[in-house]
């Protein structure tokens, strides 16, 4: 996808990123697992298994809400004010000197700051979709863990109260562990077991601020 097609998505008049994220259950069932890594002495923990695909934009909404990849700050507010100021500088001599050069160049500013704060933007969406390949997301919440498996790689989010972190952004969850991030899109969990899925994480982790 060129340039051109990402600014005409940026344009308000375009989809918005917010309304493309369902609202309700998407039909995905849930099944019950049994915890196969409990050691002998433990009683065994049945876990709830889900499967599904992320969607980019939901992959776009979790970067913009954490942060995670910053698109405006204060620093492209500061350049913003700069630029303005020299902007309304070059505007103010070309009206009273009628000089192309300071035309020019209050025309360049205001360029520079579409370029502030659009470019960035096109870039969240580009590496969004991106990391959106397709792949099915095998995602088995227990009691004391979360274990997320991607193809051949399986990660754990432990439900300790203690080293794992979690925020809702809209529609999706999103856990945090020692630099490892998982994205859980609510509509891919069936509502009767939606209620225990949230308890279970709202037991098992701490808010992320």
């Amino acid at each position: 996808m060129d340039l051109d097609q990402d600014l005409e998505r940026i344009n308000p008049q375009q989809e918005s990123v917010d309304e493309e994220i369902e609202d309700g259950w998407d039909g995905s069932e849930a099944e019950l697992v049994a915890d196969d890594d409990a050691a002998v002495y433990e009683d065994p923990q049945t876990g709830i298994r889900f499967n599904f695909t992320l969607r980019w934009r939901e992959i776009y909404h979790c970067l913009k809400s954490t942060g995670y990849i910053k698109t405006t700050g204060t620093r492209a507010v500061v350049e913003t004010v700069l630029l303005a100021v020299a902007a309304c500088v070059f505007a103010g001599a070309w009206f009273s000197q009628h000089s192309v050069d300071s035309l020019v160049f209050a025309c360049i500013c205001v360029l520079l700051i579409a370029v502030v704060w659009i470019v960035p933007e096109v870039g969240l969406r580009r590496q969004s979709r991106r990391l959106a390949s397709g792949e099915e997301i095998a995602m088995e919440i227990y009691p004391d863990a979360v274990v997320i498996t991607r193809g051949e790689k399986e990660t754990e989010f432990p439900l300790d109260g203690e080293s794992t972190f979690s925020a809702q952004y809209g529609n999706i969850i999103v856990l945090f562990h020692k630099g490892k991030m998982a994205i859980l899109p609510i509509r891919s969990v069936e509502p009767g077991v939606l209620p225990e899925v949230q308890a279970m994480l709202l037991a098992g982790t701490k808010p992320r601020d």
